[in-house]
């Protein structure tokens, strides 16, 4: 009697070996957002709830009654050491243009990398000249920010520096 194959096992072994080819879930983190694109070379995948990590943080904030705030970062962020974070802002008041800057920073370092964890911010609301300065010492001395400005809405951006 000649040799007989059980048709169901070859199937079997037929599926068994496919199976082996199916990618497999990824056990790792996936990679942080890269500035440039990149093929990877794993044949794992990602699972549907992965998340990336933000290059960008972003948040707005309120001025208190003297014009500055505080944002601590969700990550803080490090850089080589004597450099900085970039930080942008972007104000929004209906009023005559409000001027945002940077007036302190907290971080560690260990004298080749900085870690950034909050910065603080003070908003001041520029002035138009008045119709009536006739004396230039009073020009000379006029200040075209005039003061702090309460209940701004600031929204802030905060990067990892990529150069």
């Amino acid at each position: 009697m000649p040799y007989q194959v059980d048709p169901s096992a070859v199937a079997q072994a037929a599926v068994a070996a496919m199976m082996l080819a199916v990618p497999q879930p990824s056990q790792q983190v996936p990679p942080a957002a890269a500035l440039d694109s990149a093929q990877g070379a794993s044949s794992l995948y990602a699972r549907a709830d992965h998340t990336h990590a933000a290059r960008v943080q972003r948040t707005v904030l309120t001025t208190a009654s003297d014009g500055t705030a505080k944002w601590t970062f969700a990550r803080p962020i490090a850089v080589s050491a004597g450099k900085l974070p970039p930080v942008a802002y972007m104000v929004e008041d209906t009023g005559t243009p409000v001027v945002v800057q940077v007036v302190g920073r907290e971080m560690t370092s260990d004298g080749t990398t900085d870690t950034h964890t909050s910065v603080s911010i003070k908003a001041q609301r520029s002035r138009t000249l008045p119709a009536t300065i006739v004396a230039l010492s009073a020009l000379i001395s006029f200040d075209v920010f005039g003061g702090a400005v309460a209940g701004v809405k600031v929204n802030l951006f905060a990067g990892d520096p990529t150069q």
